[in-house]
């Protein structure tokens, strides 16, 4: 049930998207959906999951999100339909994390927020990063793949309707790289390191073409 959600909700959500946001993606041949993997993303809107699924359309994402949005009535069961992992924000949550590692186990792939909630207006750096990022890598030796949401520099990081929105998915980060930035890497130099990339795109096409 959960695959069928989440992929009958991006077939909805992309038609929208174009018609309401005039969204371009750029970079998709960068994942060939092969192997497991983790997509991380800047975070500035509550559309961002919509953007994030249709740029890596070639795998069936299993999101973390914040626990509160789960508990929300007929929205927060639509969520757990889709597969979604919830998350205490701002606390060390174990089970979500050990829910995460076990999903990437079984094959799947995740799509995660680093900076760990909505900065509308901010622009993104890799010390924004949150370390959970860098333990579920670590431990799964998942692929890290980078994608960078642009609205434009003039509209505070937020989307507008009818305004162009262009999506930029970078090369992946191999285990092997990102295992090797220093002989022994903790989980927050792996989250900046793997963030930074995101940042790299996001300050290279963030304009308002």
């Amino acid at each position: 049930m959960g695959v069928k959600t989440f992929r009958a909700a991006r077939a909805v959500t992309n038609f929208l998207a174009k018609i309401l946001y005039r969204v371009s993606y750029y970079g998709r041949e960068n994942d060939d959906g092969e192997g497991i993997c983790i997509v991380l993303s800047n975070h500035t809107s509550f559309t961002d999951p919509v953007f994030t699924a249709n740029a890596v359309k070639k795998r069936d994402l299993v999101f973390i999100a914040k626990e509160s949005l789960t508990g929300h009535g007929l929205f927060g069961k639509f969520l757990l339909a889709c597969n979604v992992i919830p998350i205490r924000r701002g606390e060390s949550d174990i089970q979500a994390l050990r829910t995460a590692c076990g999903a990437l186990g079984e094959g799947k792939s995740l799509a995660i927020y680093p900076q760990g909630t909505r900065m509308p207006g901010v622009g993104p750096l890799p010390e924004q990063a949150m370390a959970g990022l860098g333990l579920m890598a670590s431990r799964s030796k998942a692929s890290l793949l980078p994608v960078a949401i642009c609205y434009g520099k003039n509209r505070r990081g937020k989307p507008s309707v009818f305004r162009k929105v262009r999506v930029f998915v970078g090369k992946p980060i191999p285990y092997s790289e990102y295992s090797a930035i220093n002989e022994r890497p903790n989980s927050h130099e792996i989250a900046e390191y793997a963030f930074g990339k995101v940042c790299d795109l996001f300050n290279e096409h963030n304009d308002e073409r």
